[in-house]
């Protein structure tokens, strides 16, 4: 996390006109918000949109101009034009984008950003490399915000980027979670209830399924809800592996397919789950092993990019080592292309270890979900992402 020492005390004065919204700063002056635009409806940013920074407003930009230049962008906000004349500043999200404006670019790695093309063909690294530096290297552009030390690590490991404009202008800012509320908290007893969540293959769901028959052996009672789609989560071009696991989770009457919405997550199915399981392939960073600490439950996860700075083993969450087994040979961009029956066996060795710990004690279950609400407030809390994004904006508009 960038340092609070490193910002300036007090935030540029903002010019107010007749028609502009005011807030009363404690010396009683007035002043206008910072407005900042969002480049897209990210879950990250829309739950962010609604707890701005003080003196802060979000909204979220309307496209004026599709991507038209040589390169172009899979990322669906980059590389745009947007209507942004109102604004004070533009974040971007997840690339980079065109504007005039004062502009920062949030990022959970710098393969993100380095997701271009040659309208569809292959760019060389050092061509993509290139193309951003220049981006980065304009006035306008004022903070590169990694959501992870681990994602600002890619900016040199990955990208090669060595510019020392650029490697100034990088910071790290942890994503954040509102604090749940206590009564969603406090879990009805009985029962072992399972939660998994994402892309099936790539987080790791056919090896929570393999584990998950062999815990019904000693839990009987035990339930696991898979939280995906079978025609949007179930990405492989192995078709055989895709009907495998579809064929065993139809077969358990135990085992619960389906996305659900939104409230329904926060206020139905993450107040009533035991365990969250994501022994995943790779992660951008972990917003959904964040949102099932914030419950106070203890998750069960890969030690894999980001995911140790949001978990301490054994303390706040326990976390598999699956570096091993090298997951990510499996994975070509965001799709798994087969698993290998050696790494189902091991997966599923060490997934039945670490859940058979925790269904079989209640009180271990219960000491790491404390730890995990703890780090979660005082790690990934709203106030301290504010604190941070507040002054970036004002960095960000600072003449």
């Amino acid at each position: 996390m960038i340092s609070p020492s490193a910002w300036p005390k007090s935030g540029p004065f903002m010019t107010v006109s007749a028609s502009d919204p005011l807030l009363s700063t404690a010396s009683g002056a007035l002043v206008r918000p910072i407005r900042v635009g969002l480049t897209t409806r990210h879950g990250m940013a829309d739950e962010a949109a609604r707890q701005p920074p003080d003196g802060v407003e979000y909204e979220f930009l309307n496209v004026t101009q599709g991507q038209t230049g040589w390169v172009r962008s899979p990322v669906k906000a980059a590389l745009r034009r947007y209507d942004d004349e109102h604004v004070d500043v533009v974040e971007s999200i997840m690339g980079a984008t065109y504007t005039d404006r004062p502009w920062i670019c949030s990022i959970a790695c710098f393969q993100e950003a380095m997701a271009l093309s040659l309208r569809g063909w292959p760019l060389p690294k050092f061509a993509r490399r290139r193309f951003l530096e220049r981006m980065f290297l304009r006035d306008n552009f004022k903070s590169l915000v990694f959501w992870s030390h681990a994602a600002r690590a890619t900016l040199e490991d990955y990208g090669g980027v060595v510019h020392p404009e650029i490697l100034r202008k990088a910071v790290v800012v942890y994503p954040a979670v509102r604090e749940v509320p206590e009564h969603l908290v406090a879990r009805p007893a009985g029962g072992l209830r399972l939660l998994f969540s994402g892309d099936f293959f790539r987080k790791g769901g056919a090896h929570v399924v393999d584990a998950f028959q062999v815990i019904q052996r000693n839990f009987p009672e035990a339930t696991l809800r898979l939280c995906c789609d079978e025609r949007l989560d179930f990405h492989t071009p192995d078709r055989q592996l895709r009907d495998e696991y579809l064929s065993k989770i139809t077969a358990n009457p135990s085992i619960t397919l389906g996305r659900v919405p939104r409230q329904v997550m926060l206020e139905e199915i993450l107040p009533h789950t035991d365990i969250y399981l994501l022994p995943t392939y790779d992660e951008a960073f972990g917003f959904a092993i964040l949102e099932a600490m914030s419950y106070g439950i203890p998750v069960i996860a890969s030690n894999v990019f980001a995911i140790p700075e949001i978990i301490e083993s054994e303390n706040s969450g326990i976390l598999i080592d699956t570096h091993p087994l090298r997951l990510d040979r499996y994975c070509r961009g965001y799709v798994v292309q087969n698993i290998p029956q050696d790494i189902r066996h091991q997966m599923k060795t060490l997934l039945v270890e670490t859940i058979n710990r925790l269904a079989a004690s209640p009180e271990l279950r219960c000491r790491i979900g404390v730890a995990a609400r703890t780090r979660v407030r005082s790690q990934f809390s709203v106030e301290q992402k504010n604190h941070f994004m507040r002054h970036i904006y004002q960095d960000a508009i600072a003449e």
